[in-house]
């Protein structure tokens, strides 16, 4: 095979798997903050806010995360895991955990949590989860995860799930695998910030895209 074309047929192998590698059935973009609204996150931050019941942020030591690991009846290790966080009509806890030999973001009832498991999500093999929370309202109303999808590797994926427990959108990689923090400003009630001291400052806001095909849409939930 000549060098151009074998060039190609990589690109074309490459792209393809992008088209499966990432969900993206919604539209949602990580727009990076300006100076004023950054220093107002990283004020948040410093003041504890969000802490209204939507908001998780990971406080805990490693040493402590690896002293909490569990594991539930039918074997699943739980690995990391939230507080409970308002979503919808529920109250839930965000997990990672290694169900039949797979990793996943679990999302459990906050209370059953062994046997109503409201949703399943293959993310990677990382189990560094540093924030989740639910914003919006209504309809509109969404859970955002961040978790690391890869071990031993410093970056991080946004995870997007509507309220069947779907996963919905899926960022590219971001720096940091740690050290990201939730927060939902009183200036913008109906957005939500992800803010790492050590990398950057993204708003997550939502993309109307008619009329794009849906030839890199796959689907990776697992529904119970």
């Amino acid at each position: 095979m000549k060098p151009f074309a074998r060039m190609i047929l990589v690109s074309s192998l490459a792209l393809a798997a992008g088209c499966v590698s990432r969900i993206d059935i919604e539209h949602w973009a990580l727009e990076p903050c300006d100076a004023a609204t950054t220093a107002e996150i990283a004020r948040l931050v410093e003041e504890g806010a969000s802490r209204d019941g939507r908001v998780w942020n990971d406080n805990v030591p490693y040493e402590e995360r690896e002293r909490r690991r569990y594991k539930l009846r039918d074997g699943t290790t739980i690995a990391s895991e939230s507080s409970p966080i308002r979503f919808g009509t529920n109250t839930v806890c965000v997990a990672v955990a290694s169900h039949n030999g797979k990793d996943c973001i679990q999302i459990a009832d906050s209370v059953f949590k062994a046997t109503a498991i409201f949703g399943r999500h293959s993310a990677g093999h990382g189990w560094i989860m540093p924030c989740a929370v639910s914003f919006g309202s209504g309809e509109d109303e969404r859970l955002v995860v961040v978790k690391a999808p890869r071990t031993y590797h410093n970056g991080s994926q946004v995870y997007v799930f509507d309220q069947s427990f779907k996963c919905v959108w899926e960022s590219e990689e971001i720096e940091g695998r740690s050290g990201w923090r939730a927060v939902v400003s009183p200036s913008h009630p109906d957005s939500v910030f992800l803010y790492n001291k050590h990398v950057a400052c993204y708003r997550l806001l939502r993309r109307e895209m008619a009329g794009l095909g849906d030839s890199c849409v796959t689907e990776r939930s697992e529904q119970r």
